[in-house]
């Protein structure tokens, strides 16, 4: 079993998000004029910082630096052949890679869960007329 690789000692300077809620993706509606040939538009950095701020309430400069620091976690644990098991986004895995012309290419096998489940509340040992 890998151990954990240590924390980094000192203050932070990028402070925590506060967290609003669970982004879970949601399926497009299919659009009948656009052909199905069609791609969808890749999302940039640009525009996921942005929705990282309008979601969070952070700094943008703060949000950067979180959003990148995080795309490269991820992608370093997927070229060490890690699997990512996200909530949200589901497990992903390399499913294949190669090298070609000196560019890496990998093939990314995922596979959601859909949404979140929620938990439903325990139901307690005592009525609450019994409770002390």
């Amino acid at each position: 079993m890998a151990s954990k690789p240590a924390a980094k000692s000192g203050p932070s300077k990028i402070p925590a998000p506060k967290v609003v809620g669970v982004l879970v993706p949601q399926a497009a509606e299919p659009d009948s004029s656009a052909p199905e040939a069609a791609k969808a538009e890749a999302l940039k950095l640009k525009a996921l910082v942005d929705r990282v701020v309008q979601a969070t309430g952070a700094k943008k400069k703060d949000a950067r630096e979180l959003v990148e620091a995080t795309l490269n976690e991820v992608s370093a644990a997927l070229l060490r052949g890690e699997e990512l098991n996200l909530p949200g986004v589901g497990r992903v895995r390399v499913a294949r890679s190669a090298e070609k012309d000196g560019r890496s290419t990998v093939v990314l096998k995922m596979r959601t869960g859909g949404a979140p489940k929620k938990k439903e509340a325990k139901e307690g040992l005592a009525e609450a007329e019994e409770a002390v």
